[in-house]
Parts: structure tokens; sequence; C-alpha cells
């Protein structure tokens, strides 16, 4: 495939302009749509999802009709190879079109985001040929949505624990466990689920992944009704789940290495996408103004300082990296800084609206709050708690010794 440099620049200064022009010729400024209606929803896509069935749905079809034009016009996957349909440009460059994006009211992409930017590398990297030629571009342009069998009830942050099992059959594999905790599974088309495949096998061995077709017999999908009102989050039970040889990603056995490759680049997608717009901070900003204390003034200063030096991190660490480079550890430093920032934003909105933050009082922009601060702990569970990222970056960054536990073998 070639790529059109007039529609797909390489220079970064025009790749920027067209990028914006295209944007803005569909959707409004944050900002312009924030100021018009103080009532809109302040949400953190991970862990909102709609109350309503069908105001979800429109969501995930507008989201997926977003990432159609996106891929049309060669912006779907800028830094993918030009024969899978992508635009075969720079880290840079992907990060130019974030920064364009956040600026406008484009439709929220957290499900496509899920197999273009956590599973759709792996993929890339691991996956068979028919996985790569048939589903990478149907990933990428929105046509088709992926989700993560990856958690269970008793592998979760202890991910290595994993009990679901896949038994090898004529012609592939049979799958049987339970996952939960897979994050729009009620909508996606696909998923990619590890599975212990050698009995006997324990922690981080015997492990492979598979690339599971979710309307496939065998695959039973059930919501999980979060705090926040939606129910986003799913549980998903697999009994005798065929899935054929050419689904298996990377080799039989070597699915630890998935697992690795596809937490790097959730933990990298989870901090550098879901950090706060300027448009939200400032939304709370005028709250600090209106009816803030000293304190309160405080705070917010130091909450403003600690968002901006949290894109300052995620843009320094990320030009590290160019296509098909898998994340390092240090990456997961990006997450640990939303975690924080989003954590200080919910307290300090707390503050200051009081009990404003749940009850509708009469003034505008108040207890939309309630469903940010409800959806924050839930932030610092996907991906890794705080908790193993933290030990992550001091046994893999920092090169602290682990601590003995007597379990590990």
């Amino acid at each position: 495939m070639t790529v059109d440099e007039q529609l797909v620049p390489t220079d970064l200064d025009r790749f920027r302009a067209v990028v914006t022009e295209f944007v803005a010729a569909r959707y409004p400024r944050r900002s312009d749509v924030v100021d018009t209606d103080p009532d809109a929803p302040v949400a953190l896509p991970i862990v909102a999802g709609a109350v309503d069935p069908a105001v979800e749905g429109a969501a995930v079809e507008a989201s997926r009709q977003w990432q159609r034009d996106l891929f049309d016009a060669g912006y779907g996957w800028v830094a993918g190879p030009t024969e899978l349909g992508g635009a075969g440009l720079t880290a840079t460059h992907v990060a130019t079109l974030r920064e364009v994006t956040a600026e406008y009211a484009c439709p929220d992409d957290t499900l496509v985001r899920t197999g273009t930017q956590v599973l759709g590398p792996s993929m890339l990297a691991f996956g068979s040929d028919r996985i790569r030629t048939e589903h990478l571009p149907k990933i990428h342009r929105g046509d088709e949505l992926v989700c993560q069998l990856f958690s269970e009830p008793n592998a979760g942050s202890d991910l290595a624990n994993i009990q679901t099992r896949a038994e090898r059959v004529e012609g592939g594999w049979k799958l049987d466990g339970q996952k939960v905790w897979s994050s729009g599974a009620l909508h996606a088309d696909s998923g990619v689920c590890i599975a212990r495949t050698e009995p006997g096998s324990s922690r981080h061995k015997g492990l492979t992944a598979f690339f599971v077709d979710m309307s496939a017999p065998g695959v039973e999908i059930r919501r999980i009704e979060q705090m926040t009102g939606g129910a986003e989050f799913c549980e998903v039970f697999l009994t005798e789940t065929f899935v054929p040889d050419d689904g298996v990603v990377g080799e039989p056995g070597a699915g630890w290495h998935i697992v690795i490759d596809a937490l790097m680049n959730e933990r990298s997608s989870i901090g550098n996408e879901l950090l706060p717009e300027a448009a939200v901070m400032d939304r709370l900003l005028d709250h600090v103004r209106a009816g803030g204390d000293r304190v309160a003034r405080l705070e917010a200063a130091d909450v403003a300082g600690r968002l901006q030096v949290a894109r300052w991190l995620e843009r320094r660490l990320g030009e590290g990296y160019g296509p098909g480079d898998t994340p390092g550890p240090e990456l997961a430093l990006t997450k640990l800084a939303l975690t924080d920032v989003v954590a200080r934003m919910g307290a300090l909105a707390a503050l200051v609206l009081g009990p404003e933050l749940v009850a509708d009082a009469g003034r505008p922009g108040t207890y939309v709050w309630a469903e940010f601060v409800l959806g924050a702990p839930g932030l610092r569970i996907g991906g890794g708690t705080d908790e193993v990222l933290k030990n992550g970056i001091g046994e893999r960054v920092l090169g602290l010794p682990r601590e003995p536990v007597a379990s590990r073998t």
C-alpha cells in the first residue's frame, strides 16, 4: 500500500496541520463544548460506561465510525506497516495525532484502543499470518473490537495464577475457564485469552495465548455493575470453546511473553491516553476560583502542576520508542502518575464542592463530578495495581532485590 504524502505527510509540522484540519471539520473543540454545557459528565472512560444500553450502544458505534474515518484518511494506524494498511510513520507522529484529537470533542475510543494500542502491537509481533493480515487491518479500522481475557477470580494482580485450561484437539484447542474484569467484552468481536496448556505446570510456565472469536459456541458474557452506575466490565465463561491452530498467538507454552508485552502496552496506553484533559482541569479550577479557600487554592496549584509534569513524563518516555518496540517497565511510571493525579483531582473536587459533589443544589457543573470520584479507584486496579507497578519499577528499573516469597518456585 502506498501512503499519500499529501494526506499523510511525513513532515511533522505539515502532518499536524492536515490532521488538525481533518479533525476540526468534524468535531468542535472540547473547550467550546465545556463552555456551553457545564453539566456535561466528567467521567474516566475506562471505568465509565453508560447506564442506558441504548446510549452505550450509540457511543460504541460512534467510536467505531470515528476510527473508520481516521483509518480511511490514513490516520487510523499511523505507525503501522504499510502492507497492512498503516502509514509507516513514527511514534512522534502518533503522539502528535493524540495531541490534536485531545483538543476536540471526538468520540471516546477506549474500546477501540484496547485493540489498537494494547493487544494489536502484541498480535503484530507474535500473531499468525491470518491474525496479522485478516484481523489487524479490521481492528485498526474499527470494524473489529478486541477485549483482553487475562484476569480471573484468583488471578488478578497475581496474574500467573491462571487456571483456565486449553486442551489439544484435532485442528486446534478447546478452552475451559472463567475470566473477569474484561473491559468491553460484551461489545467485542474477538478476544486474546491466556490459558494453561501444559498439565501440571504452574506460575509463568505452560501458558499459551489464543485469539478467540467472542461469538463462538461456549462463550458466555455477563456484565459487572460498577459503583459509577455503568457496567462496562464483564466476566466471560468459556466452555469447550474451540480455537483453531492459527488462532494461537506466539508459540504454545510461551504465553507469558505475550502477557508481559500486552501489559506493558496497556500500562503505557492507560498512562498516556487517560490523563484528564486541560478542559477538565479548567472546570475544576473554576470551582476553586468560585468557592475555594486558601487551602483549596494551594492544593489546586499542586494538582495542576502534577498534571503538567505527568504530560511531560509521558512525552519524554514515549519518545524513546519506535514502531514495533515493546514498551519497557519504566513506562509504568506514566500510569502511576495518572492514578496519583486523578486521586488528587477527586479529593480537590470533594474539598471544594462538599455536599454538592453528590447532590444537585442548582449550581451548574457540581454533582457531575461524582462519577469522576467513583471511577478513580478502578484506574488504580486496571492494568496493574499501584503496588504491583511500584514493585516492578523497583525490581526491573532500579534493580532492587525481590522480596522473598515462599510460594515462588
